[in-house]
């Protein structure tokens, strides 16, 4: 049976259209991977690899760990919900096709993000000498998984797009780098005022 296609690693495209916050079943699902250990979030990444429904006895042949504290991982996913039981055999199973899904692009996304946060440090280098896209050197950071950088450079070109009078494309800068920031804080206050600013006084929806 062919399991499910491979997600991809964050692109370009994505960053570029994804100013919301999160969808609730993805940062649920996430949330509770990061509750886990280290070790266990390997192991339960591992498993997804294998597709929705995977065998102990496969899982085990790509995973460094022991018989013992492998099934105690499938125990505390089991009660996080991530995955369940399925049949007889020794085997689990996602719990939902989008589970498996978003954990699988998170490991995917894992082992690219070093490299984007070498790229984006790189970037920043190159900035103190040259001109170089504050986009750019957002969407790098995005990738590296470092919100606090990317909500910087994006706000940073938002502010030069408004300063030439380009609001659409500071409108999109700043919602996207204010979908980084946490509702309650001064970042998300501040950067809901420029939106206002941007329409007209009247704040965001968005």
């Amino acid at each position: 049976m062919v399991g499910p296609s491979p997600i991809p690693p964050p692109s370009r495209a994505a960053y570029r259209g994804g100013v919301d916050i999160p969808d609730a079943i993805r940062s649920a699902v996430l949330q509770r991977i990061r509750s886990l250990t280290r070790r266990e979030r390997s192991v339960i990444m591992r498993a997804s690899i294998i597709g929705r429904r995977f065998e102990v006895d496969i899982l085990a042949t790509i995973v460094s760990c022991a018989d013992a504290p492998l099934r105690a991982t499938l125990a505390r996913a089991s009660d996080l919900q991530l995955i369940a039981a399925a049949g007889p055999e020794d085997s689990y199973v996602f719990r939902h096709a989008l589970t498996r899904d978003i954990i699988y692009a998170e490991l995917l996304a894992e082992r690219v993000r070093p490299l984007h946060r070498r790229v984006g440090r790189a970037l920043e280098l190159r900035r103190a000498r040259e001109t170089t896209s504050l986009e750019d050197i957002g969407y790098h950071f995005w990738a590296a998984g470092d919100d606090r950088r990317c909500l910087r450079y994006n706000e940073l070109a938002a502010d030069d797009a408004a300063e030439i009078h380009a609001l659409d494309d500071a409108r999109i800068l700043y919602t996207r780098a204010r979908s980084l920031a946490e509702v309650d804080s001064a970042a998300y206050a501040r950067l809901t005022q420029k939106l206002a600013a941007l329409n007209g006084g009247a704040p965001s929806a968005h």
